[in-house]
């Protein structure tokens, strides 16, 4: 098998790419020369290493037999040896081929291995000494492009935590950069806003402003950039090469006395952010070829541009920008864009004009126990047992308190003894057929009844019961415990406990549209994530002034139990008053504030 039409390719590859560029595609050329299923090399060029890995399409190879290729090729490397072994597992008649590269000094620069499938021994030995003779040749083709491609290799390099971490920081990097390393007159980078360039650094300038003459024309040239979405090179007023239509490049040069220029777009997810310029030096030689290679070089910074500036953004910025990105996104550009907006304020207008919404208002409000009742003290007497405290709930006829009724007692058992003596008197009388005598013993007899019916009405009182099922709201009476109350003394405060009262501060101007209300929901501050309809509103005739405010009071229920909602909890109501005109519903507080001040 001839290799020389491949070291033709490999020297063509050389010539037209940078080494670390190059010498992925020669791999792939050795590859596909060599009939390989796997190829990896590795190449140390000045103080850089660098490493690459190739395989045909639809043959992949697993992580355990390219784990053993680049450790059997560093083994060999350091021994300086080239082998010949079979790969384990698979069919086992896969061999790994390895070779070293040296370098002029003949020490050891890399190597390279090879992964051929069905392979006997002969044919082993023969890509061996195939691929060795390939290497020699590789390894001069690196030698000979040693220099350039150290430097090629040094300049690459960026440094995320210096430039990355501001965009002026990284415009600044890239340029100097650039300037250092090709001694360009100038160089000079804008970041892309919305299809206009904003320069963010110009070597050797400090007065960026747009008003600046010499910023304006490169502004212009790097937008002719932009517009493109590829490179420019304009090599001079008395350049016959130029061909190319770039009036705002020939511009830029000719403010430059005829240097040639060139711009070049850095291009992220198929979207220029940033555009590179650069002005021929007095020293340097601008090519297209040269400009291309720059290109190249530079397309790693792309990706850093959108990240440096997002950030390094302020949160109004941020904002600013997604909502351009999400009308660019919805709008389109161009005439499209002007139609969308025109279309869009059409029915904007006449959405004003013809559509409704529902009028809704809030206003501050208070649970309230709904059928208060009080309790009183029924007669005069002493505290002497206490039921119930605060928060209980009782049913209708429960005993809440009992006052002292010993007395009472004393008086009915003496009243009863009278009534049965009396009972043996009417008896004899009637024996004796005494008429007289037995009315006047049925006259005293129903007198003591009476005097006993008043006594039980007296113990009856001195036990407080409940009157209808409910919850203590007040009434602690536990300090009052053997003390004297007096006849209408408040002892307990009873309210429905399955309904809560809600109490509405509706202001003047709103009372009107509140009368009108389809409905109302209320939301306690305690749970505003909870929404509770309101039932049965209705509004007071007259205004009451609460806190220095003329309001008036509405009132609604909710069906709830109390402990969800205590009593003199705060909320807010949410009032539908209805649907309304909308443009009215939009603007009726700023036409009712100038009505009633400046009577229009």
């Amino acid at each position: 098998m001839s290799l020389t039409a491949l070291q033709c390719d490999l020297r063509a590859l050389f010539a037209s790419r940078p080494t670390n560029r190059a010498l992925l595609e020669v791999l792939q050329r050795i590859g596909d020369r060599l009939g390989a299923a796997y190829a990896v090399v590795h190449a140390r060029l000045g103080v850089h290493l660098l490493s690459e890995e190739w395989q045909p399409a639809g043959h992949d190879v697993d992580n355990a037999t390219r784990e053993f290729v680049n450790s059997t090729l560093w083994e060999a490397i350091s021994a300086e040896e080239a082998t010949c072994t079979r790969v384990p597992g698979g069919d086992g008649k896969s061999v790994l081929i390895t070779a070293i590269m040296y370098d002029q000094d003949i020490e050891p620069s890399g190597g390279a291995a090879l992964v051929i499938r069905d392979c006997d021994k002969s044919r082993a030995l023969q890509v061996l000494a195939q691929l060795e003779g390939v290497l020699g040749f590789l390894s001069l083709l690196i030698g000979g492009s040693h220099s350039e491609g150290q430097r090629l290799a040094e300049r690459r390099s960026i440094e995320p935590h210096a430039a990355a971490s501001h965009p002026v920081r990284l415009a600044y990097a890239l340029i100097s950069d650039l300037e250092a390393r090709y001694g360009f007159d100038l160089t000079a980078i804008g970041f892309v806003d919305d299809h206009h360039v904003e320069i963010a650094a110009v070597s050797g300038v400090e007065d960026l402003r747009a008003s600046n003459p010499g910023i304006t024309v490169l502004r212009t040239a790097m937008e002719e950039c932009l517009d493109r979405g590829e490179p420019i090179v304009y090599l001079g007023l008395d350049d016959g090469q130029s061909t190319d239509d770039c009036r705002l490049h020939a511009q830029w040069s000719a403010e430059t006395s005829g240097n040639p220029v060139a711009s070049l777009p850095l291009i992220c997810m198929n979207e220029v952010v940033a555009v590179v310029s650069m002005s021929q030096g007095a020293g340097t030689k601008l090519t297209v070829d040269q400009v291309q290679l720059i290109a190249e070089e530079i397309a790693g910074y792309a990706a850093l541009v959108p990240l440096t500036r997002a950030a390094s953004r302020s949160v109004v910025a941020h904002v600013r920008d997604s909502l351009r990105a999400g009308a660019r996104n919805a709008f389109g550009a161009g005439r499209r864009r002007g139609l969308i907006a025109l279309a869009a304020l059409l029915g904007l207008g006449l959405w004003l004009a013809f559509g409704t919404l529902d009028h809704t208002f809030t206003v501050p409000c208070v649970v309230k126990a709904t059928e208060r009742r009080t309790i009183s003290c029924p007669r005069t007497g002493v505290l002497t047992e206490l039921f119930v405290h605060p928060g209980d709930r009782v049913r209708a006829g429960q005993l809440l308190a009992s006052l002292d009724a010993n007395d009472e007692f004393l008086k009915r058992a003496e009243l009863a003894a009278e009534i049965e003596s009396l009972d043996a008197l009417i008896d004899q009388a009637v024996a004796d057929r005494d008429s007289g005598q037995r009315r006047t013993h049925e006259a005293r007899k129903r007198s003591l009844l009476a005097q006993l019916a008043i006594v039980d009405a007296l113990i009856g009182q001195a036990q407080i019961r409940a009157p209808q099922d409910g919850l203590i709201l007040e009434g602690d009476l536990r300090e009052n415990l053997g003390s004297r109350l007096k006849m209408g003394d408040r002892l307990f405060e009873l309210a429905r406990y399955d309904r809560a009262s809600i109490s509405l501060r509706i202001p003047e101007q709103l009372v009107l549209a509140a009368h009108e209300a389809a409905g109302a929901r209320f939301a306690p501050r305690a749970r505003p994530n909870t929404v509770y309809e309101i039932h049965d509103l209705h509004i007071a005739p007259a205004s009451t002034v609460i806190e220095g405010h003329n309001v008036f009071l509405g009132e609604g229920t909710v069906p709830i139990d109390l402990d969800e909602l205590p009593p003199g909890m705060e909320g807010t109501a949410h009032v539908d008053a209805g649907p309304r005109s909308s443009w009215w519903v939009l603007t009726h507080r700023v036409t009712d504030w100038l009505r009633l001040n400046f009577w229009l």
